[in-house]
Formats: C-alpha cells, structure tokens, sequence
C-alpha cells in the first residue's frame, strides 16, 4: 500500500495513484505551521485513486483540517480510522463510491458527485450531499470523464445511492437553475478558464439522473436535524426512531418507503410529488411506523401508482392539503399489504385492516377540518368492512344498499335520479291498475300533474279517485311507492347534508 503524508495548504493536481493508498494525517505535519482561516488544508484536483483510505490516529492541535478533492475519480474509498475531531472531508464534482464512518469526524460534504454504485455515510456529526446545477462545468467533467474512459450518459443511466445512517444533522438538497436556460451557457465573473462555460440540464437529462437516498436511524444515537430539499429521487427509504426533527420538502419522489418508522421531535412532510411518473412504477409504502407527531402537507397521494398503508400508528397526525383519488376505483391503489413489492400476498385480515386504517385517516381529517376528504374515507372504509369476512349478513346488506343508492352519503345523483325513475314506474303501473294507462282512452293530460301528488309520500289514498274506485293492486303499488321513494329522498336528504354533519 503507497503512504502519503501531505503538507498543509499543498495543491496535488493530475496525480494518478492506481495501487492502494493511504493518507495519513499527523500531528507533526502540523508543527510550526500557522493557520490560515478560509483556506482548505488539503487539496487534490483531478487525481484518480484506485483504493484509497484516510487515516488519523493522534489527536492534532489545529484550529480547522479539511481536506478537498476536486474533479477527482475514487474507485473506492475508506474512512474509519480518525481521532482528531476538527477534521472535514469535502468531494466535489466527483466520481467515487466507498464507506466513510466516523463519529469524531466534523463533517462529510459531496457536492455534485457523481457515484459508481454507492456511499454510505455512518455515524457522523454532519453530512451534507447538495447537487447545485450552478456549480456545473463541463469543461472539467470532459476532461475527469476523459481520464477514466466514460462518459456522461453511461454515468446517468447508473443509479446513485447514498446511505446515511445516525448522522447527527443531515443535509441532502438540489438547487436547479431558475432561468429559462438550458445547455451551454457562459459563466460571469469567472477567472478560470475552465469555470468560465457553465451547463444547465435539461428535463430529459434530470429524468435519466437517478439518485435513491436511505436514511436510517438507531434508538440509541443522538440526532439533531434531517433536511431533504429541492430533491429529485428515484427513491427515498426512511427508518429506524429519529431523536431529532426531520423536514422534508419541496421534493419529487418516485418511489418513497417508510418502514418502522418514529420521530420523537415530529417530522414534516411538505409538497411531495413523484418526478418520473409517466415512465416509472411510483410507490409510497407507510410500514408499522408511528406517525404521532408528523404532518403531510400538499403530498399528492393520488399521483402514485401504488400505496400501502400497514399496522400504523397514526396518533397526532397531521393531514392538510393533500391530494387523494377522486374516484372509489381509484381507492383501490391503497392497500393494507405487509410488503409493497409483493401486492398480492394478503392477509386473512386484509379487508378489516384496510377498513380500520380508512377510519384512522377519516379522523386524522376531520380533526384538521377537511371534512370533504374525510367524508370520502368514511365511504371507502364501508366498502372495505362489506368485504369483511365474518360481517353479519344482514349488515352486508345494509351496506350495499347505502353503497347502491347514495354512495355512503356522498352522492346525492344517485338518489335523485332513482327517486325520479322508480316513481314514475311505480306511477305508470299505478295508473294501469286503475284502468288509466294503456287503454283506448284518449290521454288525459291532468294525469302529468297528478304525478307530483304521487311523489308526495304523504298523499292521501284517494287524490286521484275515490276509494270505491281503488283496488288491491293499486294500493300495494302505492305502498310500495311510498317505502322505496320515501328511502330514496331520506338517502338524498342524507347526501344533501354532508356537510352539515359531525
């Protein structure tokens, strides 16, 4: 293995380095040496590693270490081995993958890396991933792409997963550009020549990048603060008890999987959408997680092709603006399944499960006032528990009919047009057993408005004739005319006050 001891405040530039490496940072390195604030202590730009670790084993007394590599290709990279703890390690427009677990280390950034697989950042006091399309120069990536035999599109079509594991404060945002350009562009105020020409993506080119995010987190680790910004992921896994506040907003994610899940400070879910849904299968899976304390604002539920809710735990959740399917059928894309990759591995208790859950979720909206949403989950769980195994029959029967004639209380069409077409069969067959309807007689015209005091439930048995004239089939019609209508307008009414109901 080839040892490097590195001199503060030296630049190592265009170093290939294709055997095994070590960096190592020593006290002694720093005798004598003064420090110079705002400048980075280490430096490489453009150097390729084939395996390289960094190790520290004695304490340093330095004000601030950092150690930067620019434009730099890591095969692998190691870190565990640190003591000191006022070191920084920072990647920028790179291409690396490897495992940096450290919890005396001050922090890990990577802005604009690109990954050859994976990087699993552990047990660090701040890791901060940022993709900043300002910072993008092609003139560099040419060159870094060059030195290693690829190029940009073989990259983007590799998908890029980070693995953050009990960081203390977690930092994971995307800054795109807001102007209308796209491509090549010219940088302002730049010196160097290869910072002068910038380059924006353009949407299909964002679509091809597909960066997944794992965030976990361990009862018995302190953290502060999770920040996950502007991000554009093809998936995002969370997991574990947080001891600190995660905020997760402005995002476009396509797959999204909380499994045992808890926040002990509350998490904040804000404007989540998925980025790739017309070419992607979307999911969002909720897992025996507790959601006390956690608030979905402006999350479009209704965007994802498939949703499981299973054995949560909804307490003080907090539900607004959100956006749920519209239609009963599209209800069917939230599930009560144990493992989304599996839908139809279901359990005996599936359907009491998906109805309970139903219920949970009604609560959590009315409880934030959104009494529209709330009603349609109230509809949704009857259908679930008239799938219920052992329901009584009877209560099955209930529940089909109210599904039938006004959609559990949402649809007041329904029983309007049934009112309206069940009367006038019932009123034609009336009028046939009184000898009025299909006869040689002319067409008494009086008989349309005759049919008003008909759909009058309360109307006497003799509006039309005398009860002399009435006959057996007659009044059984009328009777039964006056049930069925009477349960269809009861039902409108219902529907008709939806709102106005607690």
């Amino acid at each position: 293995m080839n040892e490097i001891f590195l001199t503060p405040y030296t630049i190592i530039e265009n170093t290939d380095y294709p055997i095994d490496t070590k960096i190592i940072i020593r006290a002694s390195d720093f005798s004598n040496v003064p420090f110079q604030d705002g400048r980075i202590t280490f430096s490489f730009i453009g150097c390729r590693f084939r395996k390289l670790e960094i190790e520290n084993t004695e304490t340093i007394d330095f004000k601030d270490i950092s150690i930067q590599f620019i434009s730099c290709f890591i095969n692998e990279i190691n870190v565990e081995n640190i003591i000191t703890t006022n070191f920084s390690i920072f990647f920028g427009s790179s291409i690396l993958q490897g495992r940096i677990k450290n919890e005396n280390l001050r922090s890990v950034e990577a802005n604009n890396c690109l990954l050859n697989n994976s990087l699993f950042l552990l047990d660090l006091k701040r890791a901060v991933v940022s993709y900043t399309e300002e910072n993008i120069f092609p003139i560099r990536w040419k060159k870094l792409f060059k030195s290693v035999n690829t190029n940009l599109e073989n990259l983007l079509t590799e998908k890029h997963s980070f693995y953050i594991y009990d960081c203390k404060d977690i930092v994971f945002t995307f800054n795109e550009n807001s102007t209308n350009t796209k491509g090549v562009y010219k940088r302002p105020y730049s010196y160097e020549i290869e910072n002068k020409i910038g380059y924006y993506l353009n949407e299909e080119e964002k679509k091809k990048f597909k960066v997944s995010l794992s965030v976990q987190y361990s009862a018995d680790k302190e953290h502060k603060l999770t920040k996950i910004i502007n991000a554009k992921l093809l998936a995002l896994s969370l997991s574990g008890y947080s001891t600190g506040e995660l905020l997760i907003e402005n995002c476009n994610i396509d797959s999204w999987y909380v499994r045992n899940f808890s926040a002990q400070l509350g998490a904040n879910f804000y404007d989540i959408k998925p980025f790739r849904k017309e070419t992607e299968e979307t999911k969002l899976e909720i897992h025996k997680s507790n959601l006390d304390k956690v608030w979905f604002d402006n999350v479009a539920f209704d965007d994802y092709s498939t949703i499981s809710l299973y054995r949560n735990k909804f307490g003080q959740t907090t539900l607004t603006a959100c956006d749920f399917p519209s239609k009963y059928k599209d209800f069917e894309k939230i599930q009560t399944i144990e493992n989304i990759h599996y839908p139809n591995r279901k359990d005996k208790n599936y359907f009491k499960t998906r109805y309970e859950t139903f219920l949970q979720l009604k609560k959590q909206l009315e409880a934030s006032g959104n009494f529209y949403e709330a009603q349609k989950f109230q509809a949704i769980s009857n259908e679930a528990l008239k799938n219920v195994e052992n329901l009584r029959y009877w209560d099955r029967v209930i529940l089909k009919i109210n599904s039938l004639s006004n959609n559990h209380g949402l649809s007041i069409k329904a029983p309007f047009i049934a009112t309206i077409a069940i009367s006038i069969c019932f009123y034609i067959l009336y009028l046939w057993s009184l000898g009025r309807m299909f006869n040689s007689n002319g067409i008494d015209w009086n008989l349309f408005g005759y049919y008003f005091s008909f759909l009058d439930i309360t109307h006497r048995t003799d509006f039309l004739v005398s009860k002399s004239e009435l006959n057996g089939w007659s009044l059984a019609i009328d009777y039964l005319n006056k049930i069925i209508v009477g349960f269809l307008i009861y039902q409108f009414i219902a529907a008709f006050r939806k709102y106005g109901r607690k």
